[in-house]
């Protein structure tokens, strides 16, 4: 007897455990499409109603092939434990694929939203950027005119000045001419007045001689 205790704790421990893992697993009724929901553990027990495919089991227990399971609404019974799966079924799964590709749709949007917000931002400021650079270049470009304009004043008044120039040297030079040709006169001129003065001092010499001559010849 003794030697049996052991054993038979290690059974207990066993089906505490089972009982344990059973009571913490969620199951879903297979892809049937009405399972019966009895009060006991058989086909002999009274049926409570009917659960259709993929309804959500939390299972509590088993016993005879059949499981002890709750509903979510809080109801007990017993089903069948060939048309109970733990695997997700695929209606469920897609409807859990569907959600999370729902959530996916919005992030994208949020930062879709988010992104051409801040993108429209960005352009915004570079069209403010581009319009300053536009009225910048505007101003130069009327202060080259204006440049260019003075300029072709300065060129235009060069110009005169230039054939102001031209017309002073032209004066100037037959100015010069001019008074070379006074000043060759002008030594002619004088020349010649020397030239009178001294045939004159000449005659009046020959006069005087003559004179004193005559004079002496009459005291003879």
């Amino acid at each position: 007897m003794m030697k049996l205790f052991p054993r038979i704790c290690a059974v207990v421990l066993i089906i505490i455990g089972a009982t344990a893992i059973c009571h913490a697993q969620t199951a879903y009724v297979s892809d049937m499409l009405i399972l019966t929901f009895r009060k006991g553990p058989g086909p002999g027990y009274p049926v409570i109603s009917a659960i259709k495919s993929d309804t959500p089991l939390t299972i509590i227990k088993e016993n005879n092939g059949y499981l002890k399971v709750e509903l979510s609404s809080g109801e007990q019974g017993w089903v069948d434990k060939k048309y109970v799966v733990t695997d997700p079924p695929k209606s469920i799964i897609i409807e859990r694929l569907k959600k999370e590709n729902a959530a996916l749709e919005d992030k994208i949007r949020v930062l879709t939203e988010q992104t051409d917000q801040a993108a429209m931002a960005q352009l915004e400021k570079e069209n403010q950027t581009l319009t300053q650079n536009i009225e910048t270049l505007k101003s130069q470009y009327a202060a080259l005119k204006t440049a260019a304009a003075n300029v072709s004043d300065t060129l235009e008044e060069n110009k005169r000045l230039k054939t102001r120039n031209a017309s002073l040297s032209g004066e100037i030079a037959q100015q010069k001419e001019n008074n070379g040709f006074m000043f060759k006169t002008g030594m002619i001129k004088w020349f010649l007045a020397g030239v009178g003065v001294l045939l004159l001092g000449w005659v009046i010499g020959l006069s005087v001689s003559s004179r004193k001559g005559g004079s002496g010849s009459l005291l003879d």
